[in-house]
């Protein structure tokens, strides 16, 4: 570990760094507007003629949004390594969005479908956090 203070960062080697508080709050971040989504299109669905056929499509729109907004936000306030940061926050928001899921969904699905949402957590979040590392 090189030294000085690390305030939020977690320090991997000299000059690989992962902001661990970065990641945590963009994750947070992330969530909140992807919940303030649900919400404007839970409240289309109720009040205007809007398709109940739409929900999947939506939904996974919504969810890439928010797994790379939580990876450009996780990247926002690093120097370097935007897309690591970005790619453990994609994985993050995936791995809370299983968990959460369990306690609302009966049943989540083969494991091997957490595999594939894995990879696109990382992969979406890694876009995000190269996005985010250039804002």
């Amino acid at each position: 570990m090189g030294g000085g203070t690390l305030k939020g960062k977690f320090q991997l080697h000299n000059d690989k760094n992962i902001n661990v508080q970065g990641i945590l709050i963009g994750v947070l971040v992330a969530y909140i507007i992807t919940l303030s989504f649900f919400i404007v299109y839970a409240l289309l669905l109720t009040f205007t003629a809007l398709s109940e056929l739409t929900l999947p499509t939506l939904t996974m729109l919504i969810t890439i949004i928010g797994i790379v907004l939580s990876g450009a936000l996780s990247a926002r306030h690093t120097t370097s390594k935007g897309w690591l940061n970005g790619g453990i926050a994609g994985i993050l928001y995936v791995t809370i969005m299983l968990v959460l899921g369990a306690f609302f969904v009966e049943e989540l699905g083969p494991a091997s479908s957490w595999t594939v949402k894995y990879v696109w957590g990382a992969v979406l979040g890694a876009l995000g956090g190269m996005i985010g590392i250039n804002l």
